[in-house]
């Protein structure tokens, strides 16, 4: 018998090996920073965007925050809509995942992003722009605006997520207007 598959039986039938294996995959395994954000759209196409106090290289950008341990990703954002808002949203689709952070003088580490498209459930919608409702402390203001007049410097990350989350808000819209006509 080979040594990978006496490890194997081992670990599999000796329980207080298998606790110990746990706890050195918990302490030594490499460990990544999840990050989420999203790309949120009202009934009129316009897309939320925040002031962040903890992004200085770029401090507008859609919301987001870091996912807790455990934590589905798609909560993660509602969470800390929640927490930084007040506001309600429905998750609709995942947009994309790649690497983000790194960047010299950023402050976002080196990790992974969860991108979702999202739209308002709440039915009292945060007004056209103003300081965050909520006592959060990181985000200064925030505003809703069209996606093709956006101003603010974003991160290409950023507009990729406005322009593929645009595609599936005009998808949503044209088959609205299709039920509608139907």
């Amino acid at each position: 018998m080979n040594l990978k598959k006496i490890i194997s039986i081992l670990l599999q039938q000796v329980i207080p090996l298998r606790g110990a294996f746990s706890l050195a995959v918990k302490l030594f395994a490499p460990r990544n920073q999840v990050g989420v954000m999203a790309a949120i759209f009202n009934d009129l196409g316009q897309v939320l965007l925040v002031e962040h106090v903890f992004r200085p290289q770029q401090p507008w950008g859609l919301p987001g925050g870091w996912v807790e341990r455990g934590e589905d990703p798609a909560h993660s954002i509602q969470r800390e809509l929640q927490e930084e808002l007040n506001l309600t949203v429905e998750v609709k689709k995942l947009l994309f995942c790649e690497s983000q952070g790194g960047e010299a003088l950023s402050s976002t580490p080196l990790g992974l992003a969860i991108v979702f498209y999202a739209r308002i459930a709440a039915c009292k919608p945060l007004p056209p722009s103003a300081e965050p409702p909520h006592s959060a402390y990181e985000v200064l203001s925030y505003e809703w605006v069209l996606p093709h007049q956006i101003k603010r410097d974003l991160s290409p990350q950023q507009y990729k997520a406005i322009l593929l989350g645009q595609r599936e808000f005009d998808k949503e819209k044209s088959k609205d207007n299709v039920s509608v006509n139907s």
